[in-house]
């Protein structure tokens, strides 16, 4: 008698089983040992620093540790755990080549400066532009160990997978010779360089995933304290975020929001109105924390996009996780978004000065859905999908809340425009047909969710090799409602002896929790959290 799993077994794929003798190491024991070796990694670094500190001193300010009480992990293991974990990609064949970039075709060792592997103690005052006067003794700045064409090569695989953190702003400012007084903050350019170097596909550049993590929490603090180029932190924050989430750290990925969220708010970039701004009047209320105006057209579509990049992390986010919006929906003065969709700066004066949120419930939107942008659509599917959420666990159909979701829902999946399908609409699409399928949940076997359900599926099976690792994390979460929906309808329809044989039905649903099952698996190959996720399933 073959032994088969609790997780084959409940799906009655026992024939299909593959039994673990545990022979290979399981994923939990590689990631401890990557958090091991990171671990000696940054002794190493400490012991071999030039501070003339013992090696039970307090680390340098840069090893920022996030506070204990905002970890997931259990008491027993969160001290192994403090450190952030690393995660590679398990495959080299799907993973994207950066577009028109010269160092992709470079080996990535080539790229590092073999000389400098820390930054001298007398060195670090100018490891960051803004940090000089902040760091301490020992500043170890990963940056610095790169070459410009390292820096390249990093930026080419962060711009290629951008989508994926809703990140929209102009490229142009990131690639040096900066521009005088355009410079990105240092903040944003470590999470960039964070994010790519999980994508890069590189033990090399994975073991700079940890120190980028910390640099950039250490320039975030440098630039608070000095309110410099705030609306750059707000981006950061969110690019945390999205790291934060991906890799299953739920809390602080939610700690990151909520600060990015406040900024935002704070220096008035909910409250952005184009039309006042153009003609010289910023902001058209005093926020908070008062920063510049922005110098053109370009810098105010920049911070118009940072507004809906960090909103629309926290509407998805947060829904997925069960945890309340850092930006409640309050219609008062200081919580209402003013901020116009992430549209072309040409439309701005087509949508007036409603409020872009009422005026999305309303139905008055652009006449043309043409010209919706794919930053725009992911909002909006991000409002929905929150929305919805909501009423997952069992609102009245007759009640007003449903019915002006299930309205919204069906007026915006009615415009969105028809295109070839790529990442990015399989991922708005995913997350419209999971919003339908929060408002029947609570109906059990309703009709219109498993048509849902299967029209999900029917987009995973068009995915290719290559398209995985640019799918959007938030996915996952919706793959999860989804096969916890056919679950529940295989178990009813078991307990049905009055409908006649329902095998064929039975199968049809088996099939597509099979689909997606092996979807989070794939999936989790890329991001964590995808793992966890399949794990709620067993």
């Amino acid at each position: 008698m073959r032994p088969v799993c609790r997780q084959c077994s409940k799906m009655d794929r026992a024939d299909a089983c593959a039994y673990d003798d545990k022979q290979q190491k399981s994923r939990t024991m590689l990631l401890k040992e990557q958090i091991f070796q990171l671990e000696r990694y940054l002794h190493d670094l400490e012991s071999s620093s030039g501070s003339g500190s013992s090696s039970g001193a307090p680390s340098s300010p840069c090893n920022v540790e996030l506070d204990s009480r905002f970890s997931p992990v259990s008491d027993d293991s969160r001290a192994s755990n403090r450190q952030f974990p690393s995660y590679t990609f398990a495959s080299t064949s799907v993973s994207p080549s950066p577009p028109h970039s010269e160092a992709s075709s470079i080996a990535p060792s080539m790229l590092l400066n073999p000389t400098e592997h820390r930054v001298k103690s007398e060195d670090s005052a100018s490891c960051s532009s803004s940090a000089s006067s902040l760091a301490g003794p020992s500043h170890t700045d990963p940056g610095r160990t790169l070459s410009p064409r390292a820096k390249q090569f990093l930026l080419d695989i962060f711009f290629a997978h951008r989508h994926q953190f809703c990140f929209y702003a102009s490229v142009d400012r990131f690639h040096e010779p900066f521009q005088p007084g355009n410079e990105p903050h240092p903040a944003l350019v470590n999470a960039i360089y964070l994010l790519a170097c999980h994508f890069a596909n590189s033990q090399i550049y994975t073991d700079l995933e940890f120190p980028f993590y910390t640099q950039t929490q250490h320039e975030i603090n440098v630039a608070l304290d000095t309110s410099d180029r705030l609306p750059d932190i707000v981006q950061a924050s969110a690019l945390l975020a999205i790291y934060l989430f991906m890799n299953n750290r739920v809390m602080e990925g939610y700690r990151h929001t909520f600060s990015a969220i406040k900024l935002a708010v704070g220096t008035g970039l909910h409250q952005i109105q184009p039309q006042s701004v153009l003609t010289g009047i910023y902001p058209a209320h005093a926020p908070l924390i008062p920063i510049l105006p922005p110098r053109d057209a370009m810098e105010l579509q920049d911070r118009i996009l940072a507004f809906w990049q960090i909103f629309t992390i926290d509407r998805c986010w947060s829904a997925a996780n069960n945890l309340p919006l850092a930006l409640s929906d309050k219609d008062t003065p200081q919580c209402r978004i003013l901020t116009p969709w992430p549209l072309e700066a040409s439309k701005w004066d087509a949508i007036g000065f409603q409020p872009p949120l009422r005026a999305f419930f309303d139905g008055a939107e652009l006449s043309d859905p043409s010209e919706e942008t794919i930053p725009s659509l992911k909002a909006k599917a991000a409002v929905l999908y929150e929305l919805t959420s909501r009423s997952k666990d069992g609102s009245d159909p007759n009640g007003w809340t449903y019915r002006f979701s299930e309205d919204a829902l069906h007026r915006f999946s009615s415009t969105i425009p028809s295109v070839p399908l790529n990442c990015e609409y399989l991922v708005i699409q995913t997350m419209i047909y999971t919003s339908f399928i929060h408002l029947r949940r609570h109906v059990t076997s309703d009709g219109r969710a498993l048509k849902a359900g299967h029209s999900i599926v029917q987009l995973i099976c068009q995915l290719t090799d290559a398209d995985w690792p640019c799918l959007d994390p938030i996915i996952s979460a919706c793959w999860l409602s989804v096969a916890e929906m056919f679950i529940i309808a295989i178990a009813h329809l078991k307990l049905d002896t009055s409908s006649g044989d329902l095998s064929n039905v039975i199968s049809g649903y088996r099939h597509n929790l099979n689909v997606l099952v092996q979807a989070l698996t794939t999936f989790g190959t890329y991001f964590a959290l995808s793992g966890t996720h399949l794990e709620f399933l067993t």
